[in-house]
C-alpha cells in the first residue's frame, strides 16, 4: 500500500460534474450493468463513471474518445483504485482500443488478462491493447496479467500514449520472444511514461519496459526488481533504432543474463539520450550494455554496484559517476534519496534541469530537498466574494512532495476547523499549480478568516497566513446550482444555488432510473443565494441526481450518498 500511497499523492483532484450535461455522465453499475453496456451507449466526449467492484469483462472502446473513472477520480481516495477492478478472466486483453481512440483511463485495478491477437501469430497486451491509440491511463494498478509475447501490462503500436502515475507490478511474458513484462512501446515517434513504478514484472527480455522502434519521453519512473530471463534489459531494453529520451529514473535491482545488461540494455542501432538517471544494484547482467552498434548518449548518470560492471561494451559518459545513491531503503523498498546520496546535485547543471527546491538537478526520479521546510511556494491566498459564497484561490510556483489540502476557517471560538474535502497535491512539480474552492456556507453580513493547511508526503503539516473577507449582500450575476456539499455525504448535504431574479424554482431529486425521490422546493423565490439540507437517511446508497428548474433554465448535479 506504501507504493499506492505515493502515486495518490500526485494525483490530480477532479471533480466530475461540472461543466458535462447530465447525458454525457453514464453510470455503473446503477444505470448499466457492465462497463461494456456504458460504451456501447456513449458518445464521444462522455464519461463514464465506474462505482467498485470487481467486473469480469474484455472491454473494447468501439472507436470512442471517452473518459473512463473509478470513484478515484471524484473523491481522491486510493481505495478506490484498489477495489474497482476490471479482470480480463484469463479470455483476452481486460481493455482494446484500436481505432485511434483518445480519453482517459484512470483509477482502477486491472488483472489477469492474456492479451489479443497481434499479426495473426503472436498475443500481446495483457491489461492494455492499443493500435494508433493515443489515450492517457493514470492511476491505476496493472497487476498479475500473463502474455506470451509482450506488453504483459501495456502493449501499443503507433498511436502516442501518455502512461503516468501508475503501479505495475507482477506481470509476465511468457514464450521465447517476449517482451515487455511491464510496457511494450513500439512504433512511435511519440507518447510519454512518467512517474510509474515498475516492479517485480518477469520477461525473456525487457523485464520492465521494452522500447521498441519508437522514441518516447520516459522519466521519473522508478523501474526495479524486474528480470529479463534469457536475453538483456532487466530494467529496459531497446532496440530496432529506438531513440527514446530516458531521464531522471531510478533503475535499480534488476537482472539479466551476464553481459546482458541488468539494469539496461540497448542494440540494433538503437540511439537513447540517456541523462540523469541511476542504474544500481543490478543483482546479474552489469548497469548499462550495448550490443552491437548503437550510439547512446549518456551524460550526468549515477552507478553502483551493479554485478558485472557499470558499462558492457560502452564507456562512461559526460559527467557519469559512480557513487552510492544512498536511499532510504526498508520494505516495501523507498528509492528517496537521504542526505548522504551522490546522487545529490549531480545532474545535469543546465538551469533547464533545476530541482523544484532551485538547486541543481539530482539524479533519479526523486530528488533532495535542499530548500525550505516547506514543502512548497505558495504564490499567492486570494478571497473574493461570488454569487455562491465566499471563493477562495491559492496558486504555488512549485511543489516539493506536497501531498495536499485542507482549506481552513476560524470558528467564533478562534479555532480553525477544516471546511473544504481533501484537495491533493501535485506531489513534487516545478510548474505552477492553482487550486480554488467555495465556501457556500458562508452568510451574507458576516466576516470570515481563512488559512490553508498544506500536508506533504511525510505528515508534516505547514499552515498558510491569514486572510479575512466580509460578506456584503449583493444581487447574484447569474443563475447557478452549485455541486452540494460534502460530496460523497452521509446522511446529510447542503444543495445550494443562486437566482439572479426572484423567479418560479422547482428542485428536486430523483434517483439514476428517473424515479422522484422527493421535492424539496416549488414556488416563487427571491433574489440570492438559496440552500436547502437534503438528508438521504432513509435512502440507499448510491448516485442521485438534483434537477432544479427555474424559469426557462434547468441544473442537474449528481450526488453521492455513502452509508
Amino acid at each position: 500500500m506504501k507504493l499506492i500511497k505515493f502515486l495518490i499523492t500526485l494525483s490530480f483532484l477532479v471533480t466530475i460534474g461540472v461543466g458535462y450535461s447530465f447525458a454525457g455522465i453514464h453510470l455503473v453499475p446503477t444505470e448499466y450493468a457492465t462497463i461494456q453496456e456504458a460504451i456501447g451507449a456513449a458518445i464521444n466526449g462522455d464519461t463514464l463513471l465506474v462505482s467498485p467492484g470487481t467486473y469480469h469483462e474484455n472491454l473494447d472502446f468501439l472507436g470512442k474518445d471517452l473518459e473512463l473513472f473509478s470513484l478515484y477520480r471524484t473523491t481522491g481516495d486510493s481505495n478506490f483504485i484498489v477495489s474497482t477492478i476490471i479482470d480480463g478472466g484469463d479470455v483476452g486483453s481486460c481493455l482494446r482500443m484500436v481505432s485511434g481512440e483518445t480519453g482517459i483511463v484512470s483509477g482502477f485495478t486491472l488483472m489477469n488478462g492474456i492479451g489479443s491477437p497481434y499479426l495473426g501469430i503472436f498475443r500481446v497486451g495483457g491489461a492494455f491493447y492499443l493500435m494508433n491509440s493515443s489515450p492517457t491511463i493514470d492511476h491505476n494498478i496493472i497487476k498479475e496479467n500473463v502474455t506470451p509475447d509482450g506488453g504483459g501490462g501495456i502493449f501499443s503500436d503507433g498511436g502516442s500514449p501518455i502512461i503516468q502515475y501508475n503501479n505495475i507490478v507482477n506481470n509476465v511474458t511468457t514464450s521465447g520472444s517476449g517482451c515487455g513484462a511491464g510496457i511494450l512501446i513500439m512504433n512511435t515517434a511519440g507518447g510519454e511514461i512518467a512517474w510509474n513504478y515498475l516492479q517485480f514484472n518477469t520477461a525473456k527480455h525487457g523485464g520492465g519496459i521494452a522500447i521498441n522502434g519508437a522514441s518516447p519521453l520516459v522519466t521519473r519512473n522508478v523501474i526495479a526488481f524486474n528480470t529479463a530471463i534469457s536475453t538483456g534489459g532487466g530494467g529496459i531494453a531497446m532496440y530496432n533504432n529506438s531513440s527514446p529520451d530516458v531521464i531522471n529514473n531510478t533503475i535499480s535491482n534488476n537482472t539479466a543474463p551476464c553481459n546482458w545488461g541488468g539494469g539496461v540494455e540497448i542494440q540494433d542501432g538503437s540511439a537513447p539520450v540517456f541523462m540523469n538517471n541511476i542504474v544500481s544494484f543490478s543483482v546479474q547482467g552489469g548497469g548499462f550494455a550495448v550490443i552491437g552498434s548503437c550510439t547512446a548518449v549518456f551524460s550526468y548518470n549515477l552507478y553502483f554496484e551493479n554485478v558485472g560492471g557499470n558499462y558492457i561494451n560502452c564507456v562512461p559518459g559526460l559527467g557519469d559517476l559512480v557513487g552510492d545513491p544512498a536511499y532510504i531503503g526498508g520494505a516495501p523498498y523507498d528509492f528517496h534519496l537521504t542526505a548522504l546520496s551522490a546522487a545529490i546535485d549531480h545532474g545535469n547543471p543546465d538551469i533547464a534541469y533545476r530541482d523544484p527546491d532551485g538547486t541543481r538537478n539530482d539524479c533519479g526520479a526523486f530528488y533532495y530537498n535542499q530548500g525550505a521546510t516547506t514543502p512548497v511556494v505558495l504564490q499567492s491566498f486570494n478571497a473574493a466574494l461570488v454569487s455562491e459564497g465566499v471563493q477562495l484561490n491559492w496558486s504555488t510556483a512549485c511543489e516539493l512532495e506536497c501531498y495536499g489540502w485542507y482549506l481552513q476557517r476560524q470558528t467564533e471560538n478562534g479555532e480553525f476547523v477544516n471546511i473544504s474535502p481533501f484537495i491533493s497535491g501535485y506531489g513534487t512539480s516545478i510548474e505552477e499549480h492553482d487550486y480554488g474552492f467555495t465556501d457556500v456556507n458562508a452568510q451574507i453580513g458576516n466576516s470570515y478568516t481563512y488559512r490553508l493547511l498544506q500536508i506533504d508526503i511525510g505528515g508534516a503539516v505547514t499552515y498558510s497566513d491569514e486572510i479575512s473577507v466580509t460578506c456584503s449582500l449583493s444581487k447574484p450575476e447569474r443563475f447557478s446550482l452549485l455541486q452540494n456539499y460534502p460530496n460523497p455525504f452521509n446522511p446529510e448535504t447542503v444543495i445550494s444555488y443562486t437566482l439572479p431574479d426572484a423567479m418560479q424554482v422547482r428542485l428536486t431529486i430523483f434517483d439514476i432510473s428517473g424515479r422522484l425521490i422527493s421535492e424539496l422546493s416549488n414556488g416563487m423565490q427571491d433574489v440570492g443565494l438559496h440552500k436547502i439540507t437534503w438528508s438521504g437517511r432513509r435512502l440507499t446508497a448510491g448516485t442521485y441526481i438534483c434537477r432544479l428548474e427555474a424559469g426557462a433554465q434547468t441544473y442537474s448535479r449528481l450526488l453521492t450518498l455513502v452509508k
